[in-house]
């Protein structure tokens, strides 16, 4: 326990004195009362005034940019304007320091003790306290307890989304939990990555062509940042070891995954097939006579790879249950490089990864995503707030009749006259029959 406490000591020090790294500021934004330094705007718990009520929880699939983020917010607090907090009141520990292994649960107590007997004038004061990778310790969760009864924090964590559930994570605690997903970068992001600032005016000035020379390189490698900022000779190689990352430890390891041939089968099908209807029964009639497996098994395997964010499916829009049910639904990746890692594009499926895109920045957006067929086909419904968005995209190819009529026969069928609809196409920009066709460029950054 004692040598633990020594190497909190050491980290925690290190923490303090290494300078920063460089930050890229992401687009996810915090709610005010969790990065305000005004306990008003913080809500208390009536049984311990000086402790938070929340816990949040920042997930993600590795390699996304969580850490960062958690750096994005320690920058926040040390600069406020008004209250800057020293950084000696901040706690950073990184789980997965090889310095720290072996761990046990029980060495987590060391932690408050390490950080007070270096720093007894904070007794009293209200620490910011940062858990990275925190689910790399087995039974972590009454630690995080203790500490929100006892100690006057401020208690950000990290990890993956299929250990953090915000549910069952708000109930081991016994208090509110707000998850916040970190997500590979967006394409404004990524333009950030790439040193462009995106002044109001640019749909018109001259940086619209810088913008739509990294369109290319963001459609075929994606946003995970380590990427974005890696020579282009390197990017496939270290997207390769991405995929086995998440093969090996996001899935295999976290689920207690036995059939890793099956497991690597299943997701490079899936992230091949992006745009594509997906049936487990088809997939399972297909591989069951190779494999011998269930299609229990499969079902688990598609489970786990959608609460890990790494595959979306995309049902039919219907208010009926039933008729969801019986359709296929459609596959997406959460990353064109993780997809390309695989299977180098060609030509021809270069729409594909333009819907990927479209597909992403409409789930980021935490709206209800569907696709829709009847006579013609809509590649994606989104609906908030009772409003209904309909996008086709038309990438790569001449621009036919196809995609707009399929959204005005989508909009009779509705009844509707207030669907928004939208044709993403590659350069095109104009309205007819009030359908807006878009660059991808711009919708991306604009809509």
């Amino acid at each position: 326990m004692e040598t633990n406490k020594e190497t909190f000591k050491l980290l925690i020090k290190e923490f303090h004195e290494l300078k920063p790294p460089r930050i890229i500021k992401r687009d996810h934004q915090l709610p005010d009362y969790c990065t305000s330094l005004s306990s008003e705007s913080f809500a208390l718990s009536p049984a311990l005034p000086h402790r938070p009520s929340s816990v949040v929880v920042i997930t993600g699939p590795r390699r996304c940019g969580k850490t960062y983020f958690i750096y994005q917010l320690i920058d926040h607090f040390c600069s406020d304007p008004v209250a800057p907090v020293p950084r000696q009141r901040l706690l950073y520990i990184n789980f997965e320091d090889d310095r720290l292994l072996p761990l046990n649960v029980s060495d987590l107590a060391s932690i408050p003790d390490a950080y007070f007997e270096l720093y007894p004038d904070n007794r009293e004061k209200e620490i910011f306290i940062f858990l990275d990778e925190i689910q790399q310790v087995e039974g972590w969760q009454p630690f995080l307890r203790r500490l929100l009864d006892h100690e006057n924090i401020r208690l950000f964590i990290t990890g993956s989304s299929s250990r953090l559930c915000s549910r069952s994570l708000s109930s081991a605690l016994s208090c509110r939990t707000q998850e916040f997903a970190i997500s590979p970068l967006t394409f404004k992001e990524f333009l950030a990555f790439k040193g462009l600032d995106l002044t109001p005016d640019f749909p018109y000035s001259n940086i619209r062509f810088k913008i739509r020379s990294l369109l290319e390189e963001y459609i075929i490698y994606g946003g995970y940042p380590e990427v974005v900022l890696t020579d282009s000779s390197l990017k496939l190689r270290l997207l390769k070891n991405h995929y086995d990352m998440l093969i090996y430890k996001e899935l295999a390891e976290q689920f207690s995954i036995r059939n890793i041939n099956l497991l690597k089968e299943l997701l490079k099908y899936l992230i091949m097939h992006i745009g594509s209807a997906f049936s487990i029964n088809s997939y399972f009639l297909g591989i069951q006579p190779k494999l011998h497996i269930s299609r229990e098994t499969i079902l688990d395997y598609v489970s786990h790879l959608e609460q890990k964010g790494l595959i979306g499916l995309v049902p039919i829009f219907s208010d009926s249950p039933k008729v969801q049910q019986v359709n296929p639904k459609k596959v997406y990746s959460f990353d064109n490089g993780i997809r390309n890692a695989v299977s180098f594009p060609l030509p021809h499926y270069e729409e594909r990864l333009v819907k990927n895109l479209v597909f992403q920045k409409l789930k980021r957006s935490g709206n209800g995503v569907f696709y829709w067929k009847k006579r013609g086909e809509v590649d994606f419904v989104a609906r908030e707030n009772g409003k209904l968005q309909g996008i086709n995209v038309s990438y790569g190819r001449e621009l036919g009749s196809k995609e707009a009529n399929s959204l005005l026969e989508f909009q009779s069928a509705m009844g509707r006259r207030d669907i928004d609809m939208t044709v993403v196409t590659k350069d095109t920009e104009k309205i007819e029959k009030g359908i807006r066709f878009s660059p991808l460029w711009k919708w991306l950054l604009v809509s």
